[in-house]
């Protein structure tokens, strides 16, 4: 039997609403409440890496989806060359055009101190645009990531 990605994407995807129904509130205020227009399944489908302005990386075969749902959020990547790990889960809030991500489950190589991440975004009706900035020594990084909703 051949199982195709996007079916594997809704398969997860149906297994976090059984999770997230039997372990909240089933209370239509309560979904209205953390409800935003962010909910839904979503593709990474471009990358870009910046240092100081200067693009080093540009990638349009990275995997990558992110579920947002009443309120939490879980994401996935295939795995790095390195075979290391990338995924989370946690809740998000959406305002004023920033997403704020607090993780709570994650894969050995996003632990750390910190695990609350606010990204600020571009969004569209089907796509959005996150910037994640970061320093390093003396430079500083952007991870820009494009996604398209899946559903």
């Amino acid at each position: 039997m051949k199982i195709s990605l996007r079916n594997l994407i809704f398969a997860n995807f149906s297994l976090l609403l059984l999770v997230l129904s039997s372990c909240g509130s089933t209370s239509s205020t309560a979904e209205a409440k953390n409800a935003t227009p962010l909910d839904g399944v979503w593709k990474l489908s471009h990358f870009y890496n910046l240092a100081n302005g200067d693009t080093l990386i540009t990638d349009t075969s990275k995997v990558q989806h992110k579920i947002y749902l009443e309120g939490h959020v879980i994401w996935n990547t295939n795995p790095a060359p390195d075979g290391s790990e990338w995924h989370g889960y946690g809740t998000y809030t959406f305002k004023n055009d920033t997403i704020t991500e607090t993780l709570t489950s994650m894969s050995k190589s996003m632990q750390s101190d910190v695990n609350t991440y606010i990204i600020p975004i571009e969004r569209s009706t089907n796509s959005y645009k996150q910037v994640n900035t970061y320093s390093r020594n003396d430079t500083v990084f952007q991870n820009i990531e494009v996604y398209k909703k899946l559903n």
